[in-house]
């Protein structure tokens, strides 16, 4: 039986990004095309006779959802179409590629007519390769639940190679039973899109989900590194690579294991407060600068008890050494829900309601401030006291001593003032 690897979202071209220099390639853009020829060398050492590109390794938009532009993906394609014609030279039937559902047919038949016959662009439709019949079911994803016309599935056959959501793990995506479907009408399955390794999702013991090949800024959730704070800072979770590869072989499945350059860090903080997650922050970057291999990391960081990424990335720059990607995950603190009656009102609300009411309604830079007074002033405590002059006087100035900060006002004249202030007080 021909031996076949099949390879998945690499994600090569999401890297661009836009600069001045058109000869500039940023450090991601690097690293990532460092990774590929990596593998590509793993690969060729596999002896594959043929190589399946199973969607999503090349990509028509930025991270951002912008077009990339031709001169930003200039300056990637001498290096991947150097490493494609290594794949293609290795194996002698030849290299299919699929489209998913970030690729563009227009690159994938623009890479066919420029690599010449060993290069193949299929869609919808079985191809023989080798001794094996392989059939090509060009991506139709949406998101959230979606299906796919009874009329535009294949019949049956021997291998099938998709690219869809997998409805697994309360994950919106293809409808189950049209993979159902799909198990008893091919022998293999095998679904990219999903970005890990995975035998008989679904319960199906033939459909295979695939590994993203090499770290990309298209993660889902992939990591080598975990800190969490708080915890134990000195002993992270460390798991191996998710990354790399599959290869058929007289019928058997194995997953070819690849390390990327780099590791990849998930840091996940919670605090009950934004000063919490601020301390928190620092803690595990202060970890995160003595590992020898500082340099490099990428680090993805989920914050929750801050509302704002700004908070968080004010605190992850102070760490250039640090390539924390800019996908950072912020979530406001959960938190039992308090009634307090409110006097001036002709209703009673809740605190968290009080709070997401004025949140929705202030602009972002205020809503740094306004966290710090429902999490120091307007608690309730504070609310549902009867107020006497010397609550009015602490919540008073509790307020300035919070709010002149972000209005850039000195301590000199925030005390001048309160003492001014003060004698209006004992007169009451």
């Amino acid at each position: 039986m021909s031996r076949i690897a099949i390879l998945s979202d690499a994600h090569l071209l999401m890297q661009a990004e836009r600069f001045k220099d058109e000869n500039y390639r940023s450090p991601r853009g690097e690293i990532s095309l460092q990774n590929f020829n990596q593998v590509i060398g793993q690969v060729v050492a596999e002896e594959p006779e043929a190589i399946i590109l199973a969607g999503d390794m090349f990509d028509e938009r930025e991270k951002g959802g912008d077009w990339i532009a031709d001169s930003e993906a200039a300056k990637y394609w001498p290096e991947i179409r150097n490493e494609l014609r290594r794949l293609i030279e290795c194996a002698r039937h030849g290299v299919y590629a699929l489209r998913g559902n970030h690729d563009s047919a227009a690159v994938l038949k623009e890479l066919e007519d420029h690599l010449g016959d060993g290069f193949h662009f299929a869609r919808d439709e079985e191809r023989a390769i080798g001794d094996h019949r392989v059939f090509f079911l060009e991506t139709r994803y949406r998101q959230g639940d979606y299906r796919i016309p009874e009329s535009e599935l294949p019949e049956a056959g021997e291998i099938l190679i998709m690219h869809e959501t997998l409805p697994w793990r309360g994950v919106p995506g293809l409808e189950e039973e049209l993979f159902r479907e799909l198990s008893q009408r091919f022998s293999l399955l095998f679904n990219g899109h999903m970005h890990h390794f995975a035998r008989s999702p679904l319960d199906l013991p033939n459909l295979y989900s695939l590994p993203a090949l090499v770290p990309s800024r298209e993660l889902k959730n992939a990591f080598t590194v975990k800190y969490q704070w708080p915890g134990d800072l000195d002993n992270p979770e460390v798991r191996d690579s998710p990354f790399g590869y599959v290869v058929v072989d007289g019928g058997q499945v194995s997953f070819q294991r690849y390390v990327p350059i780099q590791s990849v860090v998930k840091v996940e903080v919670k605090g009950d407060t934004p000063a919490e997650v601020v301390a928190g922050i620092n803690e595990v970057y202060s970890a995160l600068m003595e590992r020898e291999d500082r340099d490099n990391l990428w680090v993805f960081v989920s914050a929750q008890g801050v509302i704002l990424r700004e908070t968080v990335t004010k605190e992850t720059g102070k760490y250039p050494e640090i390539a924390t990607m800019a996908e950072i995950d912020v979530k406001a603190r959960q938190e039992p829900k308090r009634v307090a009656e409110l006097r001036g009102l002709d209703k009673v609300m809740s605190l968290a309601e009080l709070e997401a009411k004025v949140m929705t309604s202030l602009p972002w830079p205020d809503r740094d401030m306004a966290q710090e007074l429902f999490e120091e002033v307007f608690t309730s405590d504070n609310l549902s006291k009867t107020a006497d002059s010397s609550l009015e006087r602490y919540l008073f100035q509790k307020l300035l001593e919070l709010a002149v900060p972000h209005y850039g006002v000195s301590a000199e004249n925030t005390d001048g003032f309160l003492r001014r202030v003060d004698p209006l007080w004992k007169r009451r």
